[in-house]
């Protein structure tokens, strides 16, 4: 009986390669129903986004431009680089009191911590 089951249920299934030339029958039904676009519509189409594009550039462009130009001038972004001589070094009494202060100010605020080591 359970071989009578198992028959059935391999009847009823299509073989892998069925389903495959069914699928690519599918696709070109779907591509003949298609309205392909003559020349001059395909062209009349193309120029259009061609032209879209082109202008977004240039919209993309002289935003970035004045945007560039702006945070230049207010000193936000600067293309110099400072020496590094002009950069403060830290040095072991600097780190221990500024972790003195961080540790006075989170007692300040009643936060407990507790490290693991």
């Amino acid at each position: 009986m359970a071989e009578k089951k198992k028959k059935a249920v391999a009847k009823g299934k299509k073989p892998s390669g069925g389903r495959i030339k069914k699928w690519f029958v599918n696709i070109i039904t779907e591509l003949k129903r298609v309205i392909w676009p003559d020349k001059k519509k395909l062209r009349q189409s193309t120029m259009t986004v061609l032209l879209i594009i082109a202008i977004s550039v240039v919209i993309i462009l002289v935003f970035d431009t004045v945007v560039s130009f702006i945070m230049r001038t207010t000193g936000l972004y600067s293309t110099k680089e400072q020496p590094a001589e002009s950069l403060p070094l830290p040095n072991d009494d600097n780190v221990r009191r500024e972790s003195n202060e961080m540790g006075q100010m989170i007692q300040a605020l009643g936060v407990r911590v507790f490290f693991e080591g």
